[in-house]
């Protein structure tokens, strides 16, 4: 099964919308269902499950929780076996699927994971928004992707979230900017060794001071044999090269450039910066930049041990750079 140019049938080649398509479920159309390969699970949304007028008793009971790739837990109604069709006209395929009935806020209707795709023989080519997959006469059928119903999908799941979302980042950002939130940390419950790594005194670690001595002395020893492993400077970390692995910024088409105002920092503030960028710059993790139209505010935070943090105030940027809303479960 081979994609082309031709099988692009949408209007925005550049794009990153995901994969939403339309099938048919109890010989209802659904449109919005998205198509989720990192999803281990197939899943029918509770309020979906209510328009296709089906029973209650149809849902068997599930009692096993499904996982989001950030840990969250989602409990489910129960799982129920519905015959799904794919594709239309002459070229269709039709599957039994076993989706979990779950309860849950979302823009999408219906979320397809890897185990109906592979029963299909799906193939997915997100470049083309589309999917071909072969069907029982042998012949090769291919279902496009809504690109307006994608787009739709991801900006209403945005608006449905937004309230959790900036009551997660509020939080985030009360503790990055009080100092007082940062005064509750973990410590040993037992008194520990210090030990050097090297001539610099400075460049020492902390290990259990209850260790029997051969362990202890082990211990010291792997330690030290294996110092290069320890980041003392942010020049000691050598980074990822770009040919291997990139993060992009998925920034809204419709944002706009934000000037922050300029802060004014105390002298010590001041000083604790320009030492910060110093060795940022050293390492190679920053440079110069000779625009102005996306400044970002230094934001300096005093940690307990009484030296300075860093941080970056990227309110205007994380709001043009949404978050992916909708979920990607996995059995636990």
């Amino acid at each position: 099964m081979l994609f082309t140019d031709e099988d692009f049938q949408e209007i925005d080649p550049d794009h990153d919308d995901p994969m939403v398509i339309t099938v048919e479920i109890a010989e209802y159309a659904i449109i919005k269902t998205l198509v989720d390969q990192g999803s281990s699970v197939d899943i029918l949304f509770w309020d979906t499950f209510k328009r296709l007028h089906l029973k209650e008793e149809d849902i068997v009971p599930f009692r096993e929780q499904i996982i989001g790739f950030s840990g969250e837990r989602v409990s489910t109604k129960g799982y129920v076996d519905l015959m799904t069709t794919f594709g239309r006209g002459n070229k269709t395929k039709k599957i039994k699927i076993r989706y979990l009935v779950v309860d849950a806020s979302t823009s999408y209707n219906v979320l397809l994971g890897r185990s109906s795709l592979n029963k299909l023989g799906v193939i997915v080519s997100t470049p083309h928004l589309a999917v071909k997959f072969p069907t029982e006469k042998g012949e090769i059928a291919t279902v496009y992707v809504n690109q307006r119903d994608a787009r739709e999908c991801y900006a209403a799941g945005l608006k449905m979230n937004l309230k959790t979302h900036k009551d997660t980042e509020r939080m985030v950002a009360m503790a990055d900017l009080d100092p007082r939130l940062n005064d509750e940390r973990l410590e040993p419950k037992e008194e520990t060794t210090a030990v050097v790594l090297d001539r610099d005194e400075k460049q020492c670690t902390y290990i259990s001071g209850s260790l029997p001595e051969e362990l202890l002395n082990k211990l010291i020893t792997l330690l030290r044999n294996n110092k290069e492993l320890f980041a003392w400077t942010p020049s000691d970390i050598p980074g990822i090269d770009p040919k291997v692995i990139c993060h992009k910024l998925s920034v809204c088409r419709e944002a706009r450039p934000i000037s922050q105002k300029r802060r004014k920092l105390g002298e010590e503030r001041q000083k604790a910066a320009i030492e910060e960028t110093a060795k940022l710059m050293q390492a190679g993790f920053i440079k110069e930049a000779q625009y102005t139209t996306w400044l970002s505010n230094v934001v300096l935070v005093k940690k307990p041990n009484g030296k300075w943090r860093m941080c970056t105030d990227y309110t205007d940027l994380n709001k043009a750079c949404p978050k992916d809303t909708y979920p990607l479960p996995n059995i636990d």
